[in-house]
């Protein structure tokens, strides 16, 4: 299972990516950073953070046993860190429509899909 999460997540990883090289204050016109380029770079960083902790999570919750038949596996670092990454997803998110360009239609997109796969990622582990 290890090894479908990684294959799972290049698809929210490599949306985050695009975001990342969308993102340029400095291309911009403009000589000072305005706020709105200041939250955009934020929701970016929130927004690998998140992804980097749900890989924690899914990685410790397979090493404490998981739950293949609606179960829950013994206590570990995935029961607090499966919160935190729900809500920084839910301030990425939110920072974003703060942003400025076209890079912020890429990080609904990549809400969209780290939660479509972390649901396929359960969904496959009750097979």
């Amino acid at each position: 299972m290890f090894i479908v999460v990684m294959v799972l997540f290049l698809l929210p990883c490599s949306l985050l990516w695009a975001a990342w090289r969308r993102f340029d204050p400095s291309a911009r016109e403009e000589a000072p950073r305005s706020w709105k380029d200041y939250c955009g770079k934020s929701a970016l960083i929130l927004a690998a953070c998140s992804t980097l902790l749900e890989l924690v999570f899914f990685y410790s919750w397979f090493h404490n046993g998981g739950s293949p038949h609606g179960m829950m596996p013994s206590p570990g670092i995935w029961k607090f860190v499966g919160r935190i990454s729900f809500w920084i997803l839910i301030g990425s998110v939110g920072l974003s429509a703060f942003g400025r360009g076209r890079w912020k239609l890429l990080i609904p997109a990549w809400a969209a899909a780290y939660l479509f796969v972390a649901y396929l990622v359960f969904m496959l582990e009750m097979d």
